[in-house]
């Protein structure tokens, strides 16, 4: 598919007029810098979600986020000579890429998959920067926009594997200097207490902040892809012994304080920052003496500092998600019927509203029901939590949500029949109870989680779906659940069977 050009001014009429084309560049940055902040604040769900990290000053992880939006902003402004000479050839194919790109942002959206828009925006703005500018502008300014993917919490996918490479190291370390230390799983067992590698000290934000630092560097310099990939490499490799030797310090003053010491007691998050900044001093003492690239010079601006078809595509592609999300509220009508346990089933008598202290925690949640069958002596206690629609903190599998609530202590999750779920729990009072549960979108059933989420997204883009979680349980008699297995096996079958009549 071919891009549009546009008729551009004579280069020499430019050149002599370095007013002109001074100008022009300004243009052309202004118009970049637009199309980020509009989409931050078109798209402010997912800029609302990525503040709330930003702003977390227990994790700390992100909090260099406002930071780092207003350095790739001014570095949109100062790179403008980089493309100077680049014709404004506004993208169709970009243009088409942000709508696709923004569908998949409300479903994401609808269904609280909030890793999965946030990941979406940087490439939404990019996306739009095309459709105004061109592939070939795109090109000389790709990694500005990725520094955004710096305050998005990607990131905590590593905190494991910090951990892991934490503990191995602090434990070789305190092997060295003959300080003898139990270790099982991330915790440190010393003869004077006993030290544990946290998420929060596996050294995330060190990480982050350290490969932010050195993409910054090579984007402010220009480097070469290559010197951008050893630099970022430098500095994570510094950032781990900077959390390792932090770690190792911390052992020491434990073992040699008996666990007084102030960074034992009190807090070592100022000392772990105080140790980064002499890391950082190390790292720019090196690299300021590899070979830089040169400098980019300014040049002629080539053709028209802005185009109105790729600001009209820019600003459309923007525009689309977020309209569509304030047109359609995706709520489910109040009349509508959102009951998920049958009034009555074949064979079973129904107790409804019944009490019980079997307590499952779903936040948000539109209704919520309670009920008991019984059935030649054997009972079963049913709940079922119904969402009239999602969003972030409203959402059937959110991190809040539990299934056992606290009254139940878990001892072993499997799958039973598709599409139950079983889970054996005890009890306060030590008494056992097997519990059957299971996903519905509407008349589906689902017995992964994920998977419900997905197609509530794709069923919420133009209708209002229902979901609902259903959960029944029956106590455990005799030294297994076979019998309680059995029970639930011709309960799951019946409400089954009952649904589709």
């Amino acid at each position: 598919m071919s891009s549009p050009r546009l008729p551009s001014a004579p280069l020499a009429d430019i050149a002599s007029n370095p007013t002109a084309s001074s100008r022009a560049l300004n243009l052309r940055a202004a118009g970049s810098i637009a199309i980020v902040v509009l989409g931050l604040l078109l798209f402010w769900p997912t800029t609302a979600s990525l503040i709330e990290h930003w702003e977390d000053t227990v994790r700390r992880t992100y909090t260099h986020g406002y930071l780092l939006v207003g350095i790739v902003l001014w570095l949109l402004w100062r790179n403008r000579v980089l493309w100077a000479d680049v014709p404004v050839r506004p993208s169709l194919l970009a243009f088409l890429g942000v709508l696709g790109a923004g569908v998949v942002w409300l479903i994401a959206l609808r269904a609280a998959l909030q890793i999965v828009h946030q990941v979406l925006l940087p490439l939404i703005l990019f996306g739009a920067f095309v459709s105004c500018y061109g592939w070939q502008a795109g090109r000389r300014l790709s990694l500005t926009f990725a520094l955004l993917y710096f305050a998005v919490p990607v990131w905590d996918v590593f905190t494991p594997l910090l951990q892991t490479a934490s503990v191995v190291a602090v434990q070789f370390l305190l092997r060295v200097v003959s300080i003898p230390a139990f270790v099982s799983g991330n915790i440190f067992t010393l003869p004077a207490g006993s030290l544990e590698v946290a998420d929060g000290c596996a050294g995330l934000h060190f990480f982050v902040v350290g490969l932010t630092i050195a993409a910054l560097y090579g984007e402010i310099n220009h480097d070469s892809l290559w010197t951008r990939i050893k630099l970022m490499a430098f500095a994570m490799v510094l950032a781990m012994l900077t959390n390792w030797v932090r770690i190792f310090i911390i052992a020491i003053a434990a073992q040699a304080t008996d666990m007084q010491h102030y960074l034992v007691r009190e807090e070592h998050y100022s000392f772990g920052w105080a140790l980064f900044a002499v890391t950082l001093v190390a790292f720019f003492l090196v690299v300021r003496r590899w070979p830089a690239a040169p400098e980019p010079q300014a040049t002629a601006a080539v053709g028209a500092p802005i185009s109105w078809l790729g600001a009209a595509l820019a600003g459309a592609g923007l525009l689309f998600a977020p309209v569509w999300q304030h047109i359609d509220d995706n709520v489910v009508a109040d009349h509508a019927p959102a009951q998920a346990l049958p009034n009555a089933m074949t064979g079973w008598s129904v107790a409804r509203d019944t009490h019980s202290d079997w307590l499952p925690v779903f936040n948000g949640a539109d209704v919520t029901e309670r009920a008991t069958f019984t059935r030649a002596g054997a009972s079963v206690e049913a709940f079922a939590a119904t969402y009239k629609n999602q969003h972030q903190g409203k959402e059937l599998m959110g991190f809040g949500n539990s299934l056992e609530g606290e009254s139940l202590h878990v001892s072993r999750r499997g799958g039973a029949e598709h599409p139950w779920l079983e889970t054996e729990a005890t009890d306060s009072l030590g008494e056992r109870w097997l519990l059957w549960h299971s996903y519905r979108l509407d008349e589906r059933w689902f017995d992964r989680p994920l998977a419900l989420q997905i197609q509530y997204g794709i069923g919420a883009l133009m209708g209002a779906p229902a979901a609902s979680i259903l959960a029944f349980r029956t106590p455990c008699k005799g030294v297994d659940c076979t019998d309680a297995r059995a029970t639930l096996q011709h309960f799951a079958a019946t409400v089954r069977s009952s649904d589709k009549q």
